[in-house]
């Protein structure tokens, strides 16, 4: 056996490569975890109860999420465990509130909950 090949169990080489990534690729690994779970707790929103205040929380975290990362003069978000939460919950507050629109009693709010991110990105994006 060469002294460079991985010895130890598959959670203990893991954990070492993140230990030695730099932190733009940590962030990288991070960003797609968090987005890619985010995805697959977002097929399953159609099992949750559909209400329109539900959606509305949900994206109220997301942008409450966003407001707290703060990128500054570099390239990288300052501030990991939201960067996270936001995109975990941005899927899930997105696909929530369009499943929530037309079967829940107060459709309207989670329709303004579907609708407020298309029209931010409307009107505020570059």
């Amino acid at each position: 056996m060469l002294h460079s090949e991985a010895t130890g169990p598959a959670w203990l080489r893991c954990s070492l490569a993140i230990f030695y990534m730099n932190s733009l690729r940590a962030l990288q690994g991070c960003g797609l975890a968090a987005m890619g779970a985010g995805v697959v707790v977002a097929c399953f929103t159609h099992k949750a109860p559909q209400r329109g205040w539900i959606a509305l929380l949900l994206l109220l975290v997301a942008s409450g999420a966003w407001a707290l990362i703060e990128a500054g003069e570099s390239s990288q978000p300052s501030n990991l465990p939201m960067f996270v939460t936001f995109l975990f919950i941005a899927p899930v507050a997105i696909a929530y509130a369009f499943r929530a629109r037309k079967s829940a009693p107060d459709g309207a709010i989670a329709l303004a909950a579907y609708m407020a991110p298309l029209f931010y990105r409307r009107f505020y994006s570059s």
